[in-house]
């Protein structure tokens, strides 16, 4: 093999090999006991508590202030949909009604800017 062969394939492997595991930006794990999705930089983490849901949003790794956003969940089971809008509460947090899901079903949430119009979005698999 000639030198101009091996050359480049020496730097793309050692461009690999130098190159670390990806690492997620900021928090990846939940804060407040429930699950974690992730879409690009937004993190989403569903609460379910005895009678009540919660969301929580960080974009970015910055709280997003609930008040100045609408939040709806779309729940699947075994292909039933509904659809749950919920209510801003403190900071980045979204209350809503207990959802009572069992393992298998598919929670979406969409949480829209006020001012921009930004859609952040996501989905969860309950198991």
């Amino acid at each position: 093999m000639s030198m101009k062969i091996l050359l480049p394939g020496a730097l793309s492997i050692a461009a690999l090999l130098a190159t670390g595991p990806a690492i997620a930006h900021g928090l990846t794990k939940p804060q407040h006991g429930g699950i974690v999705a992730m879409s690009g930089e937004t993190l989403f983490e569903l609460v379910a508590k005895p009678g009540s849901t919660q969301l929580y949003v960080i974009d970015d790794d910055e709280p997003v202030t609930a008040t100045a956003m609408t939040a709806k969940l779309t729940v699947n089971v075994a292909g039933q949909t509904r659809n749950i809008d919920l209510k801003p509460a403190a900071g980045n947090r979204f209350d809503g009604p207990a959802l009572g899901v069992k393992p298998g079903a598919k929670v979406g949430v969409m949480v829209v800017d006020k001012t921009s119009q930004a859609h952040l979005g996501g989905t969860f698999i309950i198991k």
